[in-house]
């Protein structure tokens, strides 16, 4: 009952707070309230949050940090859960629930600098120091500087002012001493010597210095001396480049001075000697004195001034022994020269570099890297080994810089935003997939074609362009994981100690320059280049690839093309229409070579051009319709960087040839000779000019089908296949299958070269199929004839012993026997022998013309092409002697 009361009121405290009046007001309406208030409290179904599984909730997101590589947020969610739970209270499992589902991916979205900042508005909450600046500017007395000062009490009537020493000054205020010194004049800094004499011999030994030259008696002015100690003097700050009087702001050395008791000629060569120095040391300054903006030019900026730093300590350390000797110490000009003349050489080659990189400033961000890199082996090449080592340390520093992006492009396949001294660049919009290798990326060339990288890494520039590509590849493949920022164990470093060995200093630069470099690429380069490669073969299917380019258009496997090729000319001969239907083509190819490959992958059409040619036309010419014959086959787009479009449309030049050798003996071996021991035409002089015909165009077609599938389709092949098992990137393996099927096309005379001679196979094999339609034709003409004989012969009674009517020696399939029929048209105008002859006429024109070019081309060529135009002009020539 105590705990109902309590509840009720509680629950009339949470009306009026809700509500804002009293429940006194309003009585009834305010009972109804809390009833309806007790009753939900009474049948809810929540229960107190379960702390347990808030602990557990709490674990696990302590564990997800971790996982997720947010250590430092855990350690603090868990600081924070132990400082928690030594201030006990019942309210924390509520609290820490509420908090638990307000958050929205804490993982992710949580950042500890927002605890700083918590942190850092509690100690603003904490109350302010009082301090002397503070009362000084609200007191607005913080800018009178005389305030500070005491009053001179003297009999004079103008009032002065003095200032305490310093020592009496941090004695009497703290606060004295933070007193800004804006407001002091230069008589506050005056000192007033005590040491006269001493002051007036330092005037007099400076006083050649604002001293006007003495004129002879012809009025020509003399040389103000100087002592060779002050000469010295000048010298040095002149080397380091501050303002002397003996030279100008170049280190032009000033005629006007002398030194003492030495000849004008020999003082001129002695200070020439550091005139040339200060100049050469000036350009180097001024250099030093401009800022840069680009990452490598920085580096050779900062190179540059360290040198001139160890030449300025150098220089401090002469001072050092001139001012105050530890021991005798002899003033000399030629001692200061011999102790600088060996650090001044190694800077005149770089301010050398310097100079001409200012003379032309279009000449490239990296020229300076050239330079560096060839006054390095001149250096070594003239036995200056201090000047080589000095500028080879340079130059493998300012490399190293200009190495980053290549770095990441090696280890990473990225380029760095907007950058325009790398020598790869990336197209502005995205290229298919099968183009990636070949045109996402290029190299960046100036205006005259050269490659925009340094002349010395122009020898790398293709594997360090393939070796990012790769990358490039092997991401879209899945194949890649990055290192991110760990560190590269198998990649050696580039320091001035790897490229340049202890006990190879005779060893030229270059060279050892390009095999530190070179082992450094193979580090990256290999790895990656063998991945790519086992990925093409292994994954993308390359072999299964080549293997159904040999089917479809090498024909290597009989069976299946014949059963194409046979369904494809039993179409052109019974003159059907639909002969071009891509779908009827395409499902025939497919029945065909389903068990070589995948069928799906394959596709037969028509071109636009062949789709005009008439059917009769397609049927009496191979030159009419099968070259329009397209076989394609849908190849990975990972296979497609290595077989180009370009290839592909000769794979489709060597299927027409062989499609059309497939026409020619499909024509001459449709009819089948029945063994007979006698004859059925009188005129066998007729009949032995077809058979010999016959068999020659017989002959040549299987003469040349042999030479192609022997001596060009199948060593090529198999030569191509064991060069791209040894490749050792992807663009050796184009260039391999890109030279494979130039050989192919050369050997097999489709060149450009052998056009003529290409043109007469078509010839000699468009006369196979002149020869068939006579002979359809004549034999046509011949049992029109028997019949109309055979009618007389009926309507009147045969004379005793008339033989019975003979057989023909032919016979034809039963499938083509009508088509053949209806279809052949005699030749009008030429008996049926005179067209034999004219056919064996031009077989043997056309045979001759083909031997004789080929041994010509044969004999004017080197090519490895032109051995086997020799062999196949042998293999026709005795078709041309019979």
């Amino acid at each position: 009952m105590a705990f109902a009361a309590r509840l009720g009121s509680l629950a009339t405290e949470l009306i009026e707070a809700v509500t804002g009046t009293p429940t006194q007001e309003n009585v009834e309406k305010s009972n109804a309230r809390r009833d309806a208030i007790l009753r939900s409290l009474k049948s809810h179904p929540y229960l107190r949050t379960n702390q347990f599984e808030v602990e557990k909730n709490l674990d696990g997101l302590q564990e997800r940090f971790r996982v997720n590589l947010r250590d430092e947020l855990a350690d603090a969610l868990d600081q924070r859960r132990t400082l928690l739970a030594q201030t006990p209270s019942k309210w924390h499992p509520e609290i820490l629930f509420l908090l638990l589902e307000l958050s929205d991916q804490p993982t992710f979205n949580s950042n500890l600098a927002d605890l700083d900042e918590l942190n850092a508005s509690d100690s603003n909450n904490a109350p302010e120091k009082l301090s002397w600046e503070d009362i000084a500017r609200e007191d607005g007395w913080d800018d009178d500087v005389a305030i500070w000062k005491n009053i001179k009490y003297s009999d004079s009537s103008d009032e002065e002012y003095y200032t305490q020493d310093s020592k009496s000054d941090s004695e009497a205020s703290e606060v004295s001493s933070e007193v800004s010194a804006v407001g002091r004049t230069a008589e506050d800094f005056i000192i007033h010597p005590e040491d006269i004499p001493q002051l007036n011999s330092i005037r007099e030994a400076q006083g050649w210095r604002s001293a006007k030259p003495a004129t002879d008696r012809s009025g020509h002015a003399r040389k103000i001396p100087v002592a060779e100690f002050d000469i010295a003097r000048d010298v040095l700050f002149m080397l380091q480049g501050l303002d002397t009087t003996l030279f100008g702001r170049d280190g032009l050395a000033d005629p006007t001075f002398q030194m003492m008791n030495i000849a004008w000629d020999t003082h001129r060569a002695l200070i020439g000697y550091f005139t040339e120095a200060g100049r050469q040391l000036s350009v180097l300054r001024k250099f030093v004195a401009q800022k840069q903006r680009v990452s490598h030019l920085q580096v050779f900026h900062d190179s540059v001034a360290y040198r001139l730093r160890s030449f300025d300590n150098l220089v401090t350390k002469i001072q050092a022994e001139l001012v105050a000797p530890k021991e005798d110490v002899v003033v000399s000009l030629l001692r200061v020269k011999g102790e600088l003349g060996s650090s001044l050489e190694p800077l005149y080659s770089l301010s050398s570099i310097v100079a001409r990189m200012q003379d032309a400033p279009n000449s490239g961000a990296f020229r300076y890297l050239e330079l560096l890199f060839e006054e390095a082996n001149l250096a070594q090449l003239a036995g200056k080994l201090a000047n080589y080592e000095f500028l080879a340390r340079i130059f493998v520093e300012c490399f190293n810089v200009y190495l980053r992006p290549i770095r990441l492009w090696m280890d990473e396949g990225k380029l760095l935003p907007g950058d325009k001294i790398f020598f790869v660049s990336e197209a502005p919009s995205q290229v298919p997939l099968s183009k990636i290798w070949s045109d996402q990326f290029r190299l960046r060339r100036t205006a005259d074609g050269k490659l925009h990288a340094p002349k010395f890494l122009q020898p790398a520039a293709s594997k360090i362009f393939n070796a990012g590509k790769n990358i490039v590849v092997l991401k879209k493949l899945g194949r890649f994981r990055s290192m991110g920022s760990k560190v590269i164990t198998g990649e050696p470093p580039l320091d001035y100690k790897t490229i340049c060995p202890v006990g190879l200093e005779l060893a030229p630069f270059h060279h050892l320059f390009d095999a530190a470099f070179d082992q450094w690429i193979q580090s990256k380069y290999n790895t990656t280049s063998t991945t790519l490669r086992n990925a093409l073969f292994e994954d993308c299917g390359l072999w299964s690839s080549l293997d159904a380019m040999e089917y479809l258009y090498f024909m290597s496997d009989g069976s299946a093309t014949e059963s194409f090729s046979s369904n494809l000319f039993g179409k052109l001969d019974a003159l059907s229409p639909a002969w071009h239907n891509r779908y009827t083509l395409t499902n025939t190819a497919q029945e065909a070579f389903a068990l070589l490959l995948d069928s799906s992958r394959l596709f037969v059409n028509i071109s636009p051009a062949g789709l005009k040619i008439p059917v009769s036309e397609a049927r009496e010419s191979v030159r009419a319709a099968l070259p329009t014959v397209v076989v394609s086959y849908r190849l990975s787009w990972p296979v497609q960087m290595v077989l180009s479009e370009e290839s592909i449309s000769q794979y489709q030049s060597v299927f027409a040839l062989l499609l059309q050798l497939k026409r020619s003996l499909y024509v001459l071996q449709k009819q089948k000779i029945l063994e007979r021991y006698w004859t059925d035409d009188d005129n066998w002089n007729e009949r032995a000019l077809y058979y010999s015909l016959r068999n020659s165009l017989l002959w040549f077609s299987n003469t040349l089908q042999t030479y192609m599938a022997t001596l060009v389709l199948a060593p090529n092949s198999a030569k191509m296949r064991r060069e791209l098992q040894e490749a050792h990137d992807v663009d050796a393996m184009i260039a391999i299958h890109a030279a494979f099927i130039k050989r192919v096309i050369d050997e097999a005379c489709l060149g450009s070269r052998l056009s003529p001679i290409r043109e007469c196979f078509l010839d000699i094999i468009d006369l196979a199929i002149k020869l068939e339609h006579a002979e359809a034709s004549h034999t046509k003409e011949v049992e029109h004839l028997r019949e109309l004989a055979q009618i007389s012969v009926m309507s009147s009674p045969a004379p005793p012993g008339t033989p019975k009517a003979r057989t023909p020696r032919y016979t034809r399939d039963s499938d083509e026997e009508s088509g053949d029929e209806s279809q052949t048209q005699p030749e009008l105008g030429k008996p049926y022998l005179s067209l034999l002859r004219e056919i064996k006429v031009d077989f043997e024109r056309h045979l001759r013309f083909i031997c004789g070019g080929l041994r010509s081309v044969a004999r004017v060529t080197s090519d490895a092409q032109s051995a086997k135009w020799d062999i196949l002009a042998e293999m026709l020539e005795p078709g041309s002697r019979s």
